[in-house]
C-alpha cells in the first residue's frame, strides 16, 4: 500500500490531496492519449514537466510527441474521481468520438 505523500495541490480551485490526482495528455484536437497516476508507490509525479517527460520518455519521444503538438501545455492534472466521473474510457474529442448506430 503506497504511503500519503502529504502533499496538496490546487484543482479547480480547491485543495485536493496529489494522491487522489492524476494527469492526462491531450492532442490539440481534446483526445487524450495518455494518462497517469500521480502518485504511484514511490513515484510521485507532482508537476505537468514531469508527467510529461514520463509519458515521453525519451528525447526523441519527446520531440515526435511535440510534433503532434503534445506538450507540457496539454498536459492536465485532474482528479481521479473527475476521472471515473467524467472521462473513464471516453478518450476521444467530439470531433473524434465513434457514432453511435440507433
Amino acid at each position: 500500500m503506497t504511503q500519503p505523500t502529504g502533499l496538496t495541490v490546487v484543482v479547480d480551485n480547491q485543495p485536493i490531496p496529489l494522491d487522489e490526482c492524476g494527469w492526462i495528455q491531450r492532442r490539440p484536437c481534446g483526445c487524450i492519449v495518455a494518462a497517469l497516476v500521480a502518485v504511484s508507490g514511490n513515484r510521485v509525479v507532482a508537476t505537468a514537466q514531469q508527467a510529461h517527460e514520463h509519458l515521453n520518455k525519451g528525447k526523441r519521444e519527446r520531440a515526435a510527441a511535440e510534433r503532434e503538438g503534445i506538450t507540457v501545455a496539454t498536459t492536465e492534472l485532474i482528479t481521479m474521481t473527475h476521472y471515473r466521473e467524467h472521462i473513464g474510457a471516453k478518450w476521444e474529442c467530439e470531433q473524434h468520438q465513434p457514432s453511435v448506430q440507433a
